[in-house]
């Protein structure tokens, strides 16, 4: 044995797309750079150039997306703690 007396239920540390602002940073990132691909490469319509008013509009979507999705991961990440913290006090209890 090698002294480790880790168990199960000790936090660990996330990785940096499981915390709410990476993920939302993340997101809205990918969001705006598929929407500049998509246009300049054609996928969903003809190609066309892309113009500074099309960087302006992927980048609002993406930071519009990114908010959304930080904020969905903010309120499930609170949620599941309030879970996690119910579950010890009933085991408290149980015991």
């Amino acid at each position: 044995m090698s002294g480790d007396d880790k168990t199960g239920t000790e936090e660990r540390k996330p990785f940096i797309l499981e915390r709410p602002l990476w993920r939302g940073v993340f997101n809205g990132v990918v969001l705006c750079l598929l929407m500049l691909g998509a246009q300049a490469q054609g996928w969903l319509g003809p190609s066309s150039e892309v113009t500074g008013g099309d960087v302006y509009r992927a980048v609002v979507y993406g930071v519009v997306f990114g908010a959304v999705i930080y904020l969905y991961a903010l309120w499930r990440q609170k949620r599941q703690e309030k879970a996690r913290a119910a579950a010890a006090v009933e085991t408290r209890d149980d015991d």
